[in-house]
């Protein structure tokens, strides 16, 4: 059976959660803007099989490396200066929206975070919709510059800047 689209999920919380809309938007930018990156690193790891830190009473590395949920942040300076932000994105939207991380503790009970390998796909899905997310903002960017200086060297320009923004995230 074919599972439903994660677009609507990007936008619209779960009513079960307890995070205010102001928040949620305020995620969903985020997400929106260094979403690809973290998707790539919990792919990376998520094949990993050698031995790392195992969960509390358990020696098999299921769902590949396990690390704190800094690990999965993307090292570039402005996501230095975004940390406790980063982190609340990957806790709310990564492990309990969309389930693409499963916890653990060690035996020290200190919590670890892995990719939840039963929701892999859900990281393809997720790639398209912020891929579509950034062509729409793309193409409604260049319209506006379009249509207030109908200059179409200036609305290649801002295609261009967004473009940039999008592939080069200091």
């Amino acid at each position: 059976m074919l599972r439903n689209s994660i677009f609507s999920k990007v936008f619209f919380r779960d009513p079960t959660q307890s995070v205010g809309l102001l928040k949620w938007v305020k995620l969903t930018l985020l997400e929106s803007y260094l979403g690809e990156q973290v998707i790539d690193i919990i792919l990376s790891v998520s094949s990993y099989q050698t031995k790392s830190i195992t969960w509390k009473g358990g020696d098999h590395a299921e769902g590949g490396y396990r690390g704190e949920l800094e690990f999965f942040i993307p090292a570039t300076l402005i996501n230095r200066l975004l940390k406790t932000h980063i982190l609340e994105l990957l806790e709310i939207k990564y492990f309990q929206h969309y389930q693409v991380l499963e916890k653990g503790n060690t035996k020290e009970n200190k919590a670890l975070f892995s990719a939840n390998p039963n929701n892999l796909p859900v990281l393809s899905e997720l790639k398209l919709s912020y891929n579509t997310i950034w062509v729409v903002i793309n193409v409604t960017i260049d319209v506006i510059v379009y249509l207030a200086t109908s200059d179409i060297s200036a609305a290649l320009l801002s295609g261009a800047v967004i473009e940039f923004i999008r592939r080069f995230k200091i």
